[in-house]
């Protein structure tokens, strides 16, 4: 019993980590084994139609691959024996929007969506050895560790537009039909191969197929995802301004709430004026009458009790000798 209530602890930790974190992508094919892990738990298996949130990490077993979907409409395959995650994420329409990877092992493509057209500086991958920026493009990048019939470091491949390799000795910008490679144990600027490395032969991918008519259908949605996105944001903002610091809204808000609340204020204000209206047109002694008005009646009521009590009647008693 004791260790049920611990897991649910940490379930539902985890999971509000999760949810408080960036939705970054959604599983869309899973071919062998692969997990899914927070930045501090227990991995557990990935399933298609999962959400991926910002600082997760990804890792597939020796038959794994998995294909994500990200929020901005780009796709990254993630290949088999390797560790990607999501570290930092912002998908909404905006400047701000960024992407930022790391890849300890293995390989994955990478084909970007709005964030890498519109917003290239802000995509980055990051790599043991070296970093991978991009101008608009779908590249694959692969880590080796060991050397297994190619030198250990990264290698970077250019399908479509154009990537930059960088490491602290340089940088090689990357165009199609190239092959760029920052070594891990040589303090050289990444540079060109002359052949194909050896990985890419042995390789054996089974849902690789699917990603180009993915690539076809959100390319020509692009913009459109954007604009969904952005609207729906929107939408959220409206309805929560004072969780968003949404302050222009929430300001307006509170002026309209005042302002009808005056106006209520003055509605009964002169509503009883109105009431008291007749009362005192029967009552002419009642308060609220005219200061001419009150003064006559004033008059009247010190002649009548002079008329009543004559000035020797209203002396005053004479005052006694204490002694």
């Amino acid at each position: 019993m004791r260790n049920i209530l611990a897991m649910l602890v940490i379930l539902l930790t985890f999971g509000n980590a999760a949810h408080a974190a960036e939705l970054f992508a959604t599983v869309e094919s899973l071919s062998g084994s692969a997990y899914v892990s927070y930045p501090s738990g227990q991995p557990s298996d990935i399933f298609v139609g999962q959400k991926i949130y910002e600082k997760q990490t990804i890792s597939t077993a020796q038959d794994g691959e998995v294909h994500i979907t990200t929020a901005d409409g780009g796709i990254i395959a993630i290949r088999q024996n390797t560790v990607f995650r999501a570290d930092e994420y912002k998908a909404d329409g905006s400047p701000g929007d960024k992407i930022f990877m790391s890849l300890a092992k293995g390989a994955i493509r990478s084909i970007t969506g709005w964030i890498g057209k519109f917003n290239a500086p802000s995509y980055r991958i990051t790599t043991p050895t070296a970093t991978i920026g991009i101008r608009g493009t779908d590249h694959e990048t692969t880590v080796i560790e060991d050397a297994d019939g190619d030198e250990p470091g990264t290698y970077d491949i250019v399908n479509e537009g154009v990537t930059v390799l960088k490491t602290q000795y340089g940088e090689s910008e990357v165009t199609p039909e190239k092959f760029a490679f920052a070594p891990k144990h040589r303090a050289v600027a990444p540079f060109f191969l002359a052949q194909k490395p050896g990985f890419l032969a042995k390789r054996k991918l089974k849902i690789e197929e699917r990603i180009q008519q993915k690539k076809e259908s959100l390319r020509n949605r692009i913009e459109q995802i954007r604009e969904e996105r952005i609207k729906h944001l929107k939408k959220t903002l409206g309805e929560r301004p004072g969780k968003t610091g949404d302050k222009a809204a929430a300001k307006e808000e509170h002026a309209k709430m005042r302002a009808s609340r005056q106006e209520k204020a003055e509605q009964r204000h002169e509503a009883r004026r109105n009431e008291a209206s007749p009362r005192r047109k029967e009552n002419p002694g009642e308060p609220g009458l005219r200061p001419e008005k009150r003064n006559e009646m004033t008059r009247s009521g010190i002649r009548e009790k002079a008329e009543r009590f004559p000035r020797e009647q209203r002396r005053r008693p004479e005052r006694k000798d204490k002694n």
